[in-house]
């Protein structure tokens, strides 16, 4: 099996204008409560749009990179710099911990 079947949805009956609004409101919201809107896609994914959840899963942290690279220019722009690098150790430690986290709760 390849990865690119995995990736195609088990059943597709949605238009793209009705896809481009579950995203817009996904983002939306995401975004008046602070999240990327990963926490909303995931259901869509699975129970809307059909998608086998080992595959909605992988599509939605592509997705959830994609927001976040997106996003990173208008938040460092709010953030100043010098704000950031007084606080460098919970920008370094906060990620690790969650890649450490994150890799236990996989295994």
């Amino acid at each position: 099996m390849t990865a690119d079947r995995h990736l195609v949805p088990l059943r597709f009956t949605r238009s793209a204008p009705a896809v481009f609004g579950a995203g817009a409101a996904i983002g939306t919201l995401g975004g008046m409560i602070g999240l990327g809107g990963a926490e909303f896609r995931l259901p869509l994914l699975i129970g809307l749009f059909g998608f086998a959840a080992l595959s909605a899963v992988i599509l939605n942290k592509a997705m959830s990179l994609v927001v976040v690279l997106v996003a990173l220019p208008a938040r460092l722009a709010a953030v100043p710099a010098a704000e950031a690098a007084a606080r460098w150790p919970v920008g370094v430690n906060l990620p690790a911990g969650s890649l450490l986290g994150a890799w236990a709760g996989a295994s």
